[in-house]
């Protein structure tokens, strides 16, 4: 097996076609064929199935396509390391982040890391933190913050724990309850959540399982959301309730419109917490900006949080 051929397998399948892969490299159709059959052979699995309409991956060509990306990734990583050793460092760093380590930390050490580092380029995802863990699994991201339960770990992943999680109830200033206590006053509102059902550890599932502690039954989730920007303009503009990090109603952008209703019952805690690959060490730039945001997060929440 060959990078090459890697390389071949997922232009394919990123391209949809084996013509449309061999423009994108610069190779004779013909060449390519040979290697997605070679490959093919080598392993003794189909990974593609050929038709009329086109092509479509295989189950067990989906499960070598992970494999295959992050080898891929792995080998740019390693060139970026050679590269950075001499010269200005450059290239470019994959973060993903869930709403409170993006709200809190991650602007202040940005500015930082780029007056330092001019010429890489940081891309910055933010989803729930099972999203980003796969990514993190697969290659396509370097590292991330998000919050996890305390038992929680993993042999494939490195996890630096930095601070508890401080979430809250969300809701539009002027709501109804703004000033409730605790959960048994919002027994009958409605409810968005930004986090799809039967994600674990998810906003929803802490919702659920704090009613279910207080003995409330089910709350009512009327509208889940794709992304924390949706949710919170669901919430401005209407009575839903939602859970965020209770940080967010400090935030310029939102300090007009959001308020944490301060219930006195705690949700199940969670860390926010460093998360990378063990098996795919940073390159030189990504550890600096990781060393630096653990810094950063530690010096706001106390070494010992």
């Amino acid at each position: 097996m060959t990078l090459i051929q890697l390389r071949v397998f997922c232009a394919v399948v990123e391209q949809g076609s084996f013509r449309a892969a061999a423009r994108a490299l610069d190779i004779g159709q013909s060449t390519l064929t040979q290697a997605i059959q070679s490959l093919e052979a080598e392993l003794g699995v189909t990974l593609l199935n050929r038709s009329h309409q086109g092509i479509s991956v295989t189950t067990l060509g989906e499960t070598f396509l992970i494999r295959a990306n992050a080898i891929i990734r792995d080998c740019q990583r390693a060139m970026q390391d050679m590269q950075q050793s001499s010269g200005e460092p450059e290239g470019q760093i994959a973060l993903g982040v869930t709403s409170e380590p993006l709200a809190e930390s991650l602007l202040p050490v940005l500015k930082r890391f780029i007056a330092r580092f001019p010429r890489v380029r940081v891309h910055v995802t933010s989803g729930y933190a099972k999203m980003l863990i796969e990514k993190i699994r697969d290659g396509r991201l370097d590292f991330a913050l998000c919050p996890l339960a305390p038992p929680v770990s993993d042999v494939d992943l490195d996890i630096e724990r930095l601070y508890r999680s401080t979430p809250g109830v969300i809701a539009r200033k002027g709501h109804p309850q703004a000033q409730a206590t605790s959960v048994h006053d919002l027994k009958d509102c409605d409810w968005v959540s930004i986090r799809p059902a039967g994600i674990v550890g998810g906003a929803e599932n802490r919702l659920t399982s704090l009613f279910r502690a207080e003995g409330l039954g089910e709350p009512r989730i009327v509208v889940t959301a794709e992304s924390l920007l949706e949710t919170l303009h669901i919430v401005c503009e209407s009575d839903y309730l939602t859970i965020e990090p209770r940080v967010l109603v400090e935030l310029k952008l939102f300090s007009n419109s959001i308020i944490n209703i301060p219930i006195r019952e705690a949700f199940d805690p969670r860390d926010v917490c460093l998360i990378s690959r063990r098996s795919s060490p940073l390159t030189m730039v990504a550890q600096e900006l990781a060393s630096m945001l653990v810094s950063y997060s530690r010096l706001l929440h106390g070494a010992g949080s």
